[in-house]
C-alpha cells in the first residue's frame, strides 16, 4: 500500500514503513478527518481463493488467521469493556482485515522523541513521573488479569503535557495475554528477549517446571523493572554483564540483579530491585509499585531506606527458582548451564537452540 491508498475508509498519507522487527509496518492514515496511527500485520496473510498453494495449504493457513483474529478481537473487546477507553492507555479502535492481510488502528499520539539516555537525564521529580504513569496504565491492565507481554521502550510513548513535564503512554497490547494463560505454543509468544522474565525464558525453552499457570502479571514487573533501570539510570541495572546478555537468563543462572544508583533514594532502588527477583511470588505487585511511588517525598534530600526490601533483594534459584512448594509443592526447576569461565563468543542454553535466547561472555 502507498501513500494515497484507501483501506477499508482509512486514506494513507504517507508510504508505510517498517516496525517491530520486521514484523509489521505502520504509517498514519486519515478517516472522516480524523488521523489515526495504522498498523499492517505482516502474517498471517488470508488465503484468497485465487491464492497460490494447495487446498490443503490454504485450510492451514485459514485456522491460522482465524486463531489471529479470534485472539485480536477477544483481546481488544476484554481491553476496552475492563479497562475503560481513555487515559495513559493507547486502545485499538479498530481491527480488521482487507483483502490478504490484517490491520489495527489505533489513536495518533504526539510524542516527545526522547532517547533513554535523556530521559534518565531529566530531573528526579520528572522521571518519577513518567515512571508513575507507566504504573497507572499497567495497573489497569493488570486488575483487569491482562498481561501487557511486550514491555520495553518502544512501547512507551513520552509525552510532554500541557504543564512542560513529561508523561508516558502504554501501547501495543498484540502480544497480550490473560494471566496464567499466555500461548500455548511457545513459539507465537512474541517479545524483547532483553526483557524476558526469568519464567518466562524457561516456559519458551519448554522446561517442565515451569507451567502457564506460572506466566502472570508478576512476569510484567521483572520487565517493568528492567525499563525502570533504563529510565532512571540510561543503562541496564547490575548483573553478570560480562557472562550474561539477558537480565532473565542471568537471573536464572543465579546472578543477583540489583539498582544500586548513588544518586537515587535507596527507596527507589529498593523497589527496583525487588522488582528484579528471580522469584516471582516475591516481587510487589503493580499497585504496591505504583503507591510505593506516589510516597515518595522529592522534597526531601535523603530516603529512609526500606530495610524490608534490603532483605528479600537478593535474587536465588537455590532449592526453589519459582516457589513451587508455595503453589502445590512441585518439583523445584534446575537452572540452566553458565558460560564456561574462559570461554569467548556465544553459547546458547540447553534447549533454547532455535528461539534466540543465549548466554553470551565479551571478548577480551
Amino acid at each position: 500500500m502507498l501513500k494515497g491508498d484507501n483501506i477499508n475508509g482509512y486514506v494513507v498519507m504517507q508510504n508505510f514503513t517498517t516496525a517491530g522487527g520486521g514484523l509489521s509496518k505502520w504509517t498514519f492514515a486519515q478517516k472522516s478527518g480524523k488521523v489515526y496511527f495504522l498498523k499492517e500485520f505482516l502474517s498471517p496473510k488470508y488465503p484468497t481463493p485465487d491464492a497460490p498453494g494447495s487446498e490443503k495449504s490454504k485450510q492451514r493457513k485459514l485456522k491460522e488467521c482465524q486463531k489471529f483474529e479470534k485472539h485480536h478481537q477477544g483481546l481488544i473487546q476484554e481491553v476496552n469493556e475492563k479497562c475503560g477507553i481513555g487515559g495513559n492507555l493507547v486502545f485499538t479502535v479498530d481491527f480488521f482485515r482487507h483483502k490478504t492481510k490484517y490491520y489495527k488502528v489505533t489513536e495518533k499520539i504526539d510524542v516527545a522523541s526522547l532517547s533513554v539516555a535523556e530521559i534518565a537525564s531529566l530531573p528526579l521529580a520528572n522521571r518519577i513521573l513518567i515512571l508513575k504513569t507507566i504504573a497507572h496504565s499497567l495497573n489497569v491492565l493488570h486488575n483487569a488479569q491482562i498481561v501487557h507481554g511486550d514491555l520495553k521502550p518502544d512501547n512507551i510513548l513520552i509525552k510532554r503535557s500541557k504543564t512542560g513535564s513529561y508523561t508516558a503512554k502504554l501501547i501495543d497490547f498484540d502480544n497480550s495475554y490473560f494471566s496464567e494463560h499466555p500461548p500455548e505454543i511457545t513459539e507465537d509468544v512474541v517479545g524483547d528477549m532483553a526483557f524476558y522474565s526469568p519464567e518466562l525464558a524457561l516456559y519458551i525453552k519448554e522446561d517442565p517446571a515451569v507451567t502457564p499457570g506460572d506466566l502472570t502479571t508478576k512476569s510484567d514487573i521483572f520487565a517493568l523493572g528492567l525499563l525502570y533501570a533504563l529510565y532512571l539510570t540510561g543503562k541496564m541495572p547490575e548483573f553478570d554483564h560480562e557472562a550474561y546478555t539477558y537480565a532473565g537468563i542471568a537471573a536464572i543462572a543465579d546472578k543477583q540483579i540489583v539498582l544500586t544508583a548513588t544518586d537515587l533514594p535507596d527507596k527507589l532502588n529498593n523497589l527496583v530491585t525487588r522488582m528484579l527477583q528471580t522469584n516471582y511470588h516475591k516481587r510487589p505487585g503493580i499497585g504496591e509499585v505504583f503507591n510505593t511511588l506516589k510516597t515518595m517525598d522529592l522534597g526531601k534530600e535523603t530516603f529512609e531506606a526500606d530495610k524490608t526490601a534490603k532483605k528479600t533483594s537478593g535474587l536465588s534459584l537455590k532449592g526453589n527458582l519459582l516457589a513451587k512448594k508455595e503453589t502445590g509443592g512441585k518439583e523445584a526447576t534446575t537452572p540452566l548451564p553458565r558460560k564456561k569461565p574462559g570461554a569467548t563468543g556465544e553459547k546458547t542454553v540447553g534447549g533454547l537452540r532455535g528461539k534466540g535466547l543465549s548466554i553470551r561472555k565479551k571478548k577480551d
